[in-house]
């Protein structure tokens, strides 16, 4: 939860701040946590993305910054899944998440073999 909130925070998707300059150097080897760059993805690395409407922690705007990042990804390797009326729980305890979402992930990782 802790780095969930230093991400939301901070705006970045980095590794784990450890608060003190001298722990992220001991593990990281730098002063600060280092950012991901997400665009260093395998561009044919299958990738299935599902998302919601109505999901507040992983809303439309930051998810629609996730997927700048892959845009030059192949796009036979990445499944984008909106779903107008979905929250964040919705995927978990949704009474229909299996045929709107589970058979859809597992349909497409299926094809990628």
């Amino acid at each position: 939860m802790v780095h969930l909130a230093q991400t939301v925070r901070d705006g970045v998707i980095a590794k784990y701040n450890y608060g003190r300059p001298d722990y992220n150097l001991m593990h990281y080897g730098e002063a600060r946590p280092p950012i991901y760059n997400i665009s260093n993805i395998p561009k044919d690395l299958p990738i299935f993305i599902s998302y919601g409407g109505q999901d507040a922690l992983s809303d439309v705007e930051d998810v629609g910054q996730l997927l700048d990042n892959l845009k030059y990804h192949d796009v036979n390797k990445l499944s984008i899944q909106y779903i107008k009326d979905y929250a964040h729980a919705d995927f978990i305890m949704g009474v229909n998440a299996k045929d709107i979402v589970y058979n859809q992930v597992v349909s497409f990782f299926k094809n990628q073999q």
